[in-house]
């Protein structure tokens, strides 16, 4: 059990495998940390849940009409 186990995390900025938010993404599932992804739009949903799907989280839409 990790450092962050029980600790709920959300990572904004993940687009690809080469990113800094992959990476931190891969670092709080090791520490047992529970994930959720957003993405703005739908050209990114896909992408989104697939890296979701790999670690297992869950995804939201975030809402850019309101700033």
């Amino acid at each position: 059990m990790g450092f962050l186990a029980g600790k709920r995390i959300l990572l904004t900025g993940l687009l690809s495998n080469r990113s800094i938010a992959y990476g931190i993404a891969q670092a709080c599932k090791r520490e047992g940390a529970e994930l959720a992804f957003t993405y703005v739009g739908e050209r990114f949903k896909d992408r989104i849940t697939e890296f979701a799907t790999e670690f297992g989280r869950t995804v939201f839409q975030r809402d850019r009409s309101r700033r």
